[in-house]
């Protein structure tokens, strides 16, 4: 919002910090299982299969109810959407302090998928009503952050809570945070008003992009590929992750608290760095290719190399937790430059909706991913170090092809004026018609 007024600038601060708060919450709700895992795994009596399937419950209507909330993003406000999902989420935290069955955890973790599986999306799309185009790819990274200020929070807190207090307790906790953040988006949170009219992706002649045009061109498909890919380790950090360095290597549970501490810092100091070098770049007028295609592939292919070494070109403890802290943080780059892309190449009226299914297509890793690392672990003789090890080097040798293949196949400038310029063609052919009838 380059003329903004100094109102509206406190206003939209005010709103971005509720946004990030809203998110770090988010992210303390999906990794409390991870770090009440082994609490949970022995006290029910779980196999790494049915903790596996658990992990994997999450996602399954998590990517179903981004999308479906996306297109309802595109006709309401967004201050509402985020009053039901945070209603959602604080239901989903009580429901496991009450009851203390498989079936119980599995409803509460489908629950909660289902609230929080639009958070990014929204958050993102209610963030991008306060900027213009040049002014979004520092907030969308503050947002991203504000996931990882979440996971730097819950690595420290969750573990300490847990073993403190019982895990039931901080599910509770919780609850309680989830209801205190929704009193105040009641009291402050508003809706901003960039929309269309605002920036050159605006509608012609009344006429919105077909969602063929835009979900199935090169750069939408390749980058929601790349976040798909990075998603699957990520996803990992709600089930396996935690319980990956306690069973398979020894850790304890504060000691994986403070790997997943350091390792959630960097994470935020790159997104910070990478997003600000990326956004001054654009404002002096560099391409888009070099400024938000080339930072996050880079990132990938080094982080794609550092998870296809672990357990692979190094065995020692440190090297493991070397190498799969260099993936987890790097690959975490492309996060918010997915969301910045999409969001460039859609029509402000139909970004929401494409932001959901970004994300939910990138999302769909998450039921992937924990069920995958639990049945190689059983292949493997419940060896949960052996397993969770070469599920990652799979994941990382994935990403490192898929990434190398991203500098050519991510096109966004390009992509975008061809998009215009089949919508020009649309509106014009269809205003032409009734002459043509006459």
């Amino acid at each position: 919002m380059a003329n903004a007024t100094p109102e509206n600038k406190t206003k939209r601060l005010i709103v971005v910090a509720l946004l990030m708060a809203v998110m770090v919450i988010s992210v303390l709700d999906k990794t409390i299982f991870a770090f009440a895992g082994v609490h949970i795994i022995e006290e029910l009596k779980l196999t790494p299969e049915q903790f596996g399937f658990v992990g994997s419950a999450f996602f399954f209507l998590y990517s179903l109810s981004g999308i479906l909330v996306g297109f309802l993003a595109n006709r309401f406000p967004s201050r509402w959407i985020l009053v039901g999902m945070a209603s959602v989420w604080t239901l989903s935290q009580l429901l496991v302090t009450l009851t203390s069955s498989l079936n119980a955890l599995i409803a509460s973790r489908l629950l909660l998928g289902a609230g929080t599986g639009p958070g990014t999306a929204v958050t993102q799309h209610a963030c991008f009503k306060w900027f213009g185009p040049t002014e979004r790819v520092l907030p969308a990274s503050l947002i991203q952050v504000s996931i990882m200020l979440g996971g730097l929070l819950g690595a420290i807190a969750l573990p300490f809570c847990i073993n403190h207090f019982g895990w039931r307790m901080a599910y509770l906790t919780l609850a309680g945070l989830s209801f205190i953040w929704l009193l105040c988006w009641l009291a402050f949170g508003a809706e901003g008003s960039h929309t269309s009219s605002d920036d050159s992706t605006q509608r012609t002649a009344g006429q919105p992009i077909k969602y063929r045009y835009l979900l199935l061109n090169r750069t939408f498909l390749w980058i929601s590929l790349m976040c798909f890919l990075a998603y699957l380790p990520n996803a990992l950090s709600f089930s396996w992750s935690a319980v990956y360095m306690q069973k398979g290597l020894g850790l304890s549970a504060m000691q994986a608290g403070y790997v997943m501490f350091v390792a959630t810092l960097c994470i935020i100091i790159l997104n910070l760095l990478v997003s600000s070098l990326s956004q001054r770049a654009l404002k002096k007028g560099a391409d888009l290719q070099r400024s938000m295609v080339w930072p996050p592939m880079l990132c990938c292919i080094v982080g794609a190399l550092g998870f296809i070494a672990m357990g692979t070109l190094t065995s020692s403890l440190v090297g493991k937790l070397v190498t799969f802290g260099l993936g987890s943080v790097l690959l975490n780059a492309v996060f918010a430059f997915g969301m910045t892309i999409t969001a460039h190449i859609s029509p402000s009226e139909q970004r929401g909706a494409m932001l959901a299914i970004h994300v939910g297509s990138m999302t769909v890793a998450g039921m992937f991913a924990p069920w995958a690392v639990g049945k190689m672990i059983t292949w493997l003789g419940n060896d949960i170090a052996r397993g969770f090890e070469l599920s990652v080097n799979g994941f990382g040798l994935a990403t490192l092809v898929c990434a190398l293949l991203g500098l050519l196949m991510l096109t966004p400038e390009t992509t975008r004026k061809r998009l215009l310029a089949r919508r020009e063609g649309e509106a014009t052919s269809t205003s032409a018609a009734p002459s043509l009838s006459r």
